[in-house]
């Protein structure tokens, strides 16, 4: 078996969180996606490293290398947390006001990253064995982005027995299903459409704009729906568009437009369909985005005076993407905190932290030609 901490891994898994129970239950939440991936990369021998950012750490609360159970690490994946210090926290705009940015957090992740795919998630996922088992082959391809359906399930997930019976529990536990086109409530069987309703008129469109034949007036009908829970592209596709856009802002849309941007950067969508399927567990109302809780998450952010990049916004930029047929580029090249020397810890069986030491940037600043459309954060978050 290939050993992950002597060698390059095949696939990162890139995550962020602070102990700071956001959306209620957190801890356990995550102890259940640590002890999920822990146990699966052992089983199917896949040669992974999961990268931990932990971002502004409570100066009250322990360090999530102690307030977590790490007794399963140590086997075939590798576990790297790299703090972010508050002191770098306290420089970006709203930091009095938003603990935690998320997409600049994973940037933080993806820059330092060892593996040759890389995989930007959320620390409240369960993947399907199918899943990390197809994986495990180490087939996928460098010009693809990688992009699953996601099922939302009850809160109470059991934390005993194995990961089997825990995604068994799920699946019988759904209560959404976060599709290409929409989400539909499991509960109801209301349906929240994002693109309009894939008619024959719709399709026409789709194809007469792909060839140039009509005026581009639609966005991409790519798979956008919960793509901040999955995004798996190769490094060189990370590379191109410099990650996330480092915008100071909460994260809505964000990822949208990086998976935008990676799809006119040249890799092309590529949607698993179930058994190959992840689980988001539920977490409290107006902490994260749901059609039903999209008022709560709204008010949340407008009374803390946070703000986030409109859905008009994020059209036009999408619109502007399929005109031009290029990406969109936000970020500098020192994206993902490059110039700044982060401490690493290590966690090996038993919870042990093995080393400590600082964590520097391992992707290449990428050329951009005149294919790509260089936009600077500062411009465009201004006007969001």
């Amino acid at each position: 078996m290939t050993d992950p901490r002597t060698s390059s891994p095949f696939l990162s898994i890139i995550a962020t969180a602070r102990n700071d129970n956001h959306g209620g239950d957190l801890l356990r939440r995550m102890q259940l996606f640590i002890d999920g991936l822990l146990e699966q990369c052992d089983r199917f021998r896949l040669p992974a490293e999961l990268v931990l950012v932990e971002w502004n750490p409570p100066p009250d609360r322990p360090r999530l290398a102690e307030a977590l159970d790490w007794s399963r690490a140590g086997g075939c994946i590798d576990v790297r947390i790299i703090e972010v210090p508050p002191s770098l926290h306290a420089r970006l705009k709203h930091a009095d006001r938003l603990p935690l940015f998320q997409m600049i957090g994973k940037n933080v992740g993806i820059r330092r990253a060892r593996g040759s795919f890389i995989l930007a998630t959320n620390i409240d996922i369960l993947f399907s064995n199918e899943l990390i088992a197809h994986i495990a082959r180490q087939r996928l391809r460098q010009d693809r982005m990688y992009r699953l359906d996601r099922w939302d399930v009850q809160q109470d997930v059991p934390v005993e027995g194995s990961i089997d019976e825990r995604l068994a529990w799920c699946r019988s536990h759904c209560i959404r299903l976060e599709g290409r086109d929409g989400t539909r409530d499991m509960r109801t069987g209301a349906f929240h459409r994002i693109y309009w309703e894939p008619t024959w008129r719709v399709r026409l469109l789709e194809a007469l704009q792909e060839v140039r034949l009509v005026p581009v007036v639609t966005r991409k009908r790519l798979h956008l729906n919960a793509c901040g829970d999955f995004t798996l592209m190769h490094r060189r596709i990370w590379e191109r568009v410099r990650g996330y856009p480092e915008m100071q802002m909460y994260s809505m849309h964000l990822d949208s437009v990086l998976c935008t941007a990676a799809y006119f950067a040249g890799a092309r969508e590529h949607v698993w369909r179930d058994p190959l399927s992840m689980f988001h567990i539920e977490h409290g109302t107006g902490s994260g985005f749901t059609p039903e809780g999209q008022a709560a998450l709204d008010a949340r952010l407008a009374a803390a005076g946070v703000p986030q990049l409109s859905h008009a916004e994020f059209h036009r930029w999408a619109l502007e993407m399929r005109r031009t047929g290029r990406p969109m580029i936000f970020n500098e090249e020192t994206w993902g905190l490059r110039e700044e020397a982060l401490t690493e810890m290590r966690v090996g069986g038993k919870g042990s932290v093995r080393s400590s030491e600082d964590s520097q940037s391992l992707i290449a600043d990428a050329p951009h030609d005149s294919q790509s459309l260089i936009v600077g954060v500062e411009s465009r978050s201004e006007a969001a």
